[in-house]
């Protein structure tokens, strides 16, 4: 166990909440741990080196035909939303995919939680990567070849590719994270079981997600659609709710890939651990979330800048992985000493040791 590690767990192992590391110590120590073994922000940089250099695959084959819709459908405004649309689908590329759930530059802000995937919808501007058309002269562009599907069919195929392979990346980023805060020693065998089992754990957790939109989501909007129809107007109250109630399960399940890299359980269980370190750590979680969201977010604006200029893109390629895989390393570190404290009240349901290799 490293010194870290030993000193959070005497701190935790018959304290109090009042005990624990802090946001900011918290932090403080993830930017320590990955400095200290620099191997494990290795792989987001090598997904970033990928994603930029690699094949740029374009989605004009779903980009235009929306562009039509608008022209035709959108009124006096379609045509300027059209090419509203045709510019940011310019600075798109289907490849980034494969970094949407690790530290990238190019992908932005990680969706590996609820919080970070809503953010992405809410305020694109804060979350995007890069524009590959600010970089230096056209280092943009890459050295892959570009590809352009013909059909749209193409494009959402080339997407789910990629997306899957960012399922397995995310698990061979995170399973390391979770084994250095741990701490202890891993066999090849155990850091192979860890993988597999943990990219099946991620599978599942897609899966759950993917059936909460289809039971939930569709019924509600064919409701409010129908509704609409006889001159009750419920989008806005539904968009309304969702926020709410989405923002408030986002944050209690803002540590759920935490509790299932460290603690090997399955989502459902992994959702309910969260759930349960949030609520009663609820307002040092949400200032935790909000400083982790903070820093990525104005990170990305800092990269923003610095890739004008060459020096500015080995930088940004660096400091992006080093910081990226630093909060991913303090999120576990908060929730992994929370975890562990006594849960007053309810002796009974203690959560499981993380399990040693």
């Amino acid at each position: 166990m490293n010194d870290l590690n030993r000193r959070s767990a005497a701190r935790t192992r018959n304290a109090v909440p009042e005990d624990v590391s802090g946001v900011l110590e918290t932090l403080a120590a993830g930017f320590s741990l990955v400095v200290a073994r620099p191997y494990l922000f290795v792989l987001p940089l090598l997904i970033d080196l990928w994603t930029w250099l690699g094949v740029q695959i374009h989605p004009a084959a779903v980009i235009e035909p929306l562009q039509d819709i608008m022209i035709d459908q959108g009124g006096r405004n379609g045509t300027a939303a059209a090419e509203e649309l045709g510019r940011v689908g310019e600075s798109l590329r289907i490849n980034d995919l494969i970094a949407s759930l690790t530290p990238s530059i190019f992908s932005g802000l990680s969706n590996d939680t609820l919080l970070g995937s809503m953010l992405g919808v809410l305020v694109p501007a804060l979350t995007g990567g890069v524009n590959r058309a600010d970089m230096y002269d056209e280092w943009g562009q890459g050295l892959g070849q570009n590809v352009t599907p013909d059909q749209w069919s193409g494009v959402l195929g080339f997407g789910a590719l990629l997306f899957l392979a960012a399922t397995v990346l995310v698990v061979l980023f995170k399973v390391p994270l979770a084994q250095a805060v741990r701490g202890g020693g891993m066999t090849a065998g155990s850091l192979l079981r860890d993988i597999a089992f943990g990219w099946v754990r991620v599978v599942a957790l897609l899966g759950i997600v993917l059936a909460g939109i289809l039971v939930l989501g569709i019924p509600a909007i064919i409701a409010a659609q129908i509704l609409t129809l006889v001159g009750i107007n419920l989008i806005a109250l539904l968009s309304l709710a969702l926020f709410v109630f989405g923002s408030i399960g986002a944050l209690y399940t803002f540590f759920l890939l935490d509790a299932m890299f460290i603690y090997r359980v399955g989502p459902i269980r992994a959702a309910k651990m969260s759930y349960a370190v949030a609520r009663m750590n609820f307002t040092q979680s949400w200032r935790f979330a909000a400083a982790s969201l903070l820093i990525a977010t104005g990170l990305l604006q800092v990269w923003n800048v610095l890739v004008e200029n060459p020096p500015g893109i080995v930088v940004a390629l660096l400091a992006n992985a080093v910081l990226g895989t630093g909060l991913s390393i303090a999120s576990m570190m908060f929730f992994h000493d929370r975890a562990r404290l006594p849960r007053p009240l309810q002796p009974s349901r203690s959560f499981p040791s993380p399990r040693r290799s």
